[in-house]
């Protein structure tokens, strides 16, 4: 897969963010669900780069916490 931009991706949450609610519970899982990725206006290439935000979980998660398949197409893509 290419490099992470950000949008919405297909991905599998293998391990949640340090004290994320719940976080034990929800994880792993191996079914493929919608997150979007964030520009978090951090430094290229460092951790902070980049943030993904899961429906339904109030932290914000780190990209290395996931296995990442396809990008979904752009919100409006095809019109």
């Amino acid at each position: 897969m290419s490099a992470l931009t950000p949008g919405y991706y297909w991905a599998k949450w293998r391990i949640a963010s340090d004290d994320t609610h719940e976080g034990d519970e929800l994880t792993p899982s191996d079914t493929w669900e919608i997150v979007q990725v964030n520009d978090n206006n951090g430094e290229p290439g460092t951790p902070e780069e980049l943030s993904v935000s899961v429906s339904g979980v109030r932290e914000v998660q780190w990209p290395d916490c996931f296995v990442w398949g396809a990008r979904v197409a752009d919100l409006g893509a095809g019109r």
